[in-house]
């Protein structure tokens, strides 16, 4: 019994072994996949531009930017930074069933190259829920303008009843070919606010927005009771459904509860390995009766990341106009990514973490601190950052000069 217990361990080690050593060689091909993409990238920029000092510079500025966005990706993406309007043409071919749909122009869009004024841009479109021609459409780039002029149609088999639940993602992206594509500002449009009988064609200016997650998913559970004379009550019960994030199964959820104009902000304790959490916590604001139809209450749930930069979850916005300060309110609330939406656009504060990066990153660039990154880079080094406000940290590859994600 002993031999067989013992041969059995030994295979077992052997097979776990064989795995770890399969493992490694993935992350070993991988490692030099992303090496020799990053490489011909940058052998394509200096044989297109050739190389001089300035490039160099623009190079470590991009090594510089790529920390910052590993730090926290949203810090590209925060309110002040978008700006702009696109111009597309929506027509619909009742013959072959065919939405028809232009991409005009963009107009005053707000670069994200922290030593240009001008961007690379083009415009990204993708259809959902997904259409038969799944495959993701795009423009050509447009390099250094803020004013592109496209003029290039795309089509999408659909027919009018299929069309009434499609939404198309316009996104305008900036070209970057040293790293990550910069977000420049989105728009979504539901299909069912067209009426093509009526008239067959439509064209419109549309305001960029921020980015939204329409892959939150989830309904929170709250209660809210008012206690005379000043006191709001607001219980956090539970989630359910959560879409978690990280390419995993599971969340460590926590939620920010705050009433705007209060300057109180709470938060619940983090639960861990969860989609379905159930807190059961009660926090008190202080907001007088006559008030209460001027307030709303903001609710965000997020993902505790291990690896820094924390994930969005949703939010739900509980307005108390309507609300009966002598009954308790008790329900479910649709989970959303509403960052979009003009309570929270006004509620800078969301942000200010993102604005304080922003900032930093532009005091970095301009006083080419730390030193190291100006300088010429050669061997193998690894360059991290970290912020303990935000709890987050990154870190990028550099392999003689070329940073490589």
């Amino acid at each position: 019994m002993g031999k067989n217990q013992s041969k059995y361990e030994d295979d077992h080690l052997m097979e776990e072994g064989e795995q770890v050593q399969k493992v490694q060689n993935i992350n070993k091909i991988h490692g030099l996949a992303r090496l020799i993409s990053a490489k011909r990238d940058h052998q394509q920029i200096v044989a297109a531009q050739g190389w001089s000092k300035q490039d160099e510079d623009m190079r470590n500025m991009q090594i510089l930017k790529g920390l910052f966005k590993k730090l926290d990706p949203t810090v590209m993406k925060a309110v002040g930074d978008v700006r702009g309007e696109i111009q597309i043409s929506f027509k619909y071919d009742f013959k072959r069933h065919l939405l028809l749909v232009k991409v005009i122009k963009c107009r005053e869009l707000r670069s994200k190259d922290l030593r240009s004024k001008m961007s690379d841009p083009y415009v990204k479109l993708e259809m959902t829920p997904d259409v038969e021609d799944a495959e993701e459409k795009r423009t050509r780039v447009y390099p250094q303008t803020n004013n592109p002029k496209f003029d290039e149609i795309f089509a999408y088999p659909l027919t009018e009843t299929e069309l009434i639940n499609r939404k198309l993602v316009v996104k305008v992206m900036d070209s970057d070919l040293l790293g990550r594509d910069d977000f420049l500002g989105e728009v979504i449009i539901d299909m069912n606010t067209f009426n093509f009988r009526d008239s067959p064609i439509h064209t419109a200016w549309y305001n960029l927005n921020m980015e939204t997650d329409l892959d939150v998913t989830g309904d929170l559970e709250v209660s809210v009771e008012f206690q005379h004379p000043s006191s709001l009550l607001v219980t956090i019960h539970g989630a359910h459904g959560l879409s978690a994030r990280d390419d995993v199964s599971l969340a460590d959820p926590f939620v920010k509860v705050t009433v705007p104009g209060t300057k109180l902000m709470f938060q619940t304790k983090e639960l861990k390995n969860t989609v379905d959490p159930v807190w059961n916590e009660t926090f008190e604001f202080e907001v007088a009766l006559e008030e209460l139809p001027q307030r709303y209450i903001i609710f965000h749930v997020i993902d505790k990341s291990t690896f820094g930069g924390n994930d969005s979850l949703g939010q739900v916005i509980i307005e108390l106009m309507t609300f009966n300060p002598d009954h308790s309110l008790h329900d479910f609330f649709r989970l959303a990514d509403l960052r979009n939406t003009e309570r929270l656009k006004s509620k800078w504060a969301q942000h200010a973490t993102a604005e304080e990066f922003r900032e930093s990153l532009v005091a970095h660039a301009s006083s080419r601190h730390p030193t190291f990154l100006f300088q010429e880079h050669t061997g193998k080094k690894i360059v991290s950052v970290s912020c303990r406000k935000a709890g987050a940290q990154g870190k990028v590859r550099i392999i003689d000069g070329i940073p490589v994600k």
